[in-house]
Order: structure tokens, then C-alpha cells, then sequence
């Protein structure tokens, strides 16, 4: 079953940190056509050994081990540069080393306290390890610092979602959205905690905005099609699971709840007899929850 993820480990090409003022791979700099460039063969003073280098190399190709390796090299030769604690942070947390993750992190914030990434990094830590509030503490400081953090305000988002703090992260989604319109994680989420907050017509709205931008994808109109249950709206419901099964025929939830949809709108009731609300024939308290990664 597709849910909306952005991975719980960041891409580590984007994650790691480059030298300050520069990029972990030696500058091309462009020369007469009759001499070779110098530039590549000159050690980086920013990376004595070249350790920092290597380890990025190996983060790329996830060998996560060796990464790990050469950011410890390059912390031997540079103790007090945050950005190696950072980067074999981020290389345990691939290797699910959670506590070293921590570790790394608490030195990269301690060295360098006013840059966002070290909290941010720590606080998806505390996050996996489900310290709710550790984690949105360390989300909330890098706002502080960094207040247009898209990846700090969705893993706020998700902390508050995790607590079932229903309103907050509605408005935290909000957030979000508003510095990426249309984002479909966000609105998925966002629709899951209106939802919760029996708003379903706010959370219907969600998800028919995520099921514009994805027509294809079966869940979006499975999740809607619990929404409309919940509405009590069961036509629309049926619909939605209708399009679920155009999508995927051998879906065997949205056949038998769409079944179950059917027989009960072709029973005619005993009167003076009692009728259970339509969802009962389905109960909802099987729909998928957002997806359990923030991202």
C-alpha cells in the first residue's frame, strides 16, 4: 500500500554538510586551454587528509560504515569543527545508531549552537526514539534560529501529530503548506488530524486536493472514501472505493467494503426496527494512519 513518505533518514547528499564556504569535492576552476587546472591537486584546507571528503563519498554510495570511518578521521584532525560530528551523525542514524546519532549531534550544537541543522538532526533522533517532547523542543530552537526550516516545521508538525495534539497540528500542517502548497504528505496528514477532530469536511477537502495532483493513487481515494463513511455521506464512499477497484481490481478491502456499502443500501429496513449507521458495516478504525516517517 503507497503512503507519502520523505524517509525518515534525510538524503544524505543533501544532509551531510559541506565546508564552510565551499563543496566537499575539489573546485573546477576554469583555466587557458594550454594549462591544466592546479586546482584538484591542492590539499583542502578545510579537510586536512581529505576525510570529510571521502566519508560524503561514501555516505553517497550509503556505505555507511566507512563513512562513518573517515568522519572519525576527520574529527581527529579537526576536533572542533561541528560539521564532521554532524556528518557522522547523520551516517549512524543511517546505520540506526541512534544513541551515537545523539551523541554527534549534542557535540555538532554544542560547537556550532546557532545553526539550525545540529537541532534539527538531534530532534529527528529523539523523534524515531518517540521522545515527543525532546524532539519538539529541539524542532522549535531551530526555528527560532532558521524560522523558514521546511524540514524543522514538518517534523514539528508530525511531533504534535504523534501526541494527538489534533489542533496544533492542524495549524502546524498549515504551516507547512504554506511553504509548500500542495505538498501531499501535509495534506495527507493534516487531513488524518481533521479527521481526528471529526471536521470531515476540512479533511475531505484534503484529500480531493491530493487525489487533483495524484488521480492514480488508490489510497488517497480510500482514505476519502473513509472520511465520506464518517460524514455519514455512503454514496460518495462507494464511489470513491469504485475508483480504488478501477485502479487496483484485486483490492480486496475496497471490494469487501464497497460489498458491504452496497447490501446495506439495498436492504429495505424492518419497521420500527433499529439500523446501525452505514459505517458499521465497515468500521473505519481500519483506515491507514499517515505514514509512521514524518517525511
Amino acid at each position: 500500500m503507497k503512503t507519502y513518505r520523505f524517509g525518515t533518514v534525510l538524503s544524505l547528499g543533501i544532509a551531510l554538510l559541506a565546508f564552510p564556504g565551499g563543496d566537499l569535492h575539489a573546485a573546477k576552476h576554469k583555466a587557458p586551454a594550454q594549462q591544466p587546472a592546479p586546482a584538484n591537486n591542492r590539499p583542502n584546507p578545510n579537510d586536512p587528509g581529505g576525510h570529510s571528503a571521502k566519508g560524503f563519498e561514501f555516505a553517497k554510495k550509503k556505505e555507511f560504515d566507512k563513512a562513518v570511518e573517515e568522519f572519525t578521521q576527520a574529527i581527529q584532525s579537526e576536533p572542533n569543527d561541528a560539521k564532521n560530528y554532524f556528518n557522522r551523525a547523520t551516517a549512524y542514524r543511517a546505520l540506526n545508531k541512534m544513541d551515537e546519532a545523539r551523541n554527534d549531534f549534542s557535540k555538532a550544537i554544542e560547537l556550532a549552537p546557532t545553526s539550525a541543522n545540529g537541532y534539527v538532526g538531534r530532534g529527528e533522533v529523539l523523534l524515531q526514539q518517540k521522545q515527543w517532547d525532546a524532539a519538539q523542543a529541539d524542532f522549535d530552537k531551530a526555528l527560532q534560529i532558521a524560522p523558514e526550516d521546511l524540514p524543522a516545521r514538518r517534523f514539528r508538525a508530525f511531533v504534535l501529530m504523534s501526541k494527538s495534539e489534533w489542533d496544533k497540528a492542524v495549524e502546524a500542517y498549515g504551516k507547512v503548506l504554506e511553504k509548500a502548497p500542495g505538498d501531499p504528505a501535509a495534506l495527507e496528514r493534516r487531513g488524518f488530524a481533521y479527521k481526528s477532530l471529526k471536521k470531515y469536511k476540512e479533511a475531505i477537502d484534503d484529500y480531493s486536493k491530493i487525489i487533483e495532483k495524484a488521480p492514480k493513487d488508490p489510497d488517497a481515494y480510500r482514505r476519502r472514501a473513509f472520511a465520506y463513511m464518517q460524514a455519514g455521506d455512503t454514496q460518495k464512499a462507494a464511489d470513491d472505493f469504485k475508483a480504488v477497484l478501477k485502479i487496483k481490481p484485486d483490492d480486496v478491502d475496497a471490494q469487501s467494503r464497497l460489498k458491504a456499502l452496497e447490501t446495506r443500501a439495498n436492504t429495505s429496513p424492518v419497521p420500527g426496527a433499529s439500523v446501525a449507521p452505514a459505517t458499521s458495516a465497515a468500521p473505519v478504525s481500519s483506515v491507514p494512519p499517515p505514514a509512521a516517517s514524518p517525511h
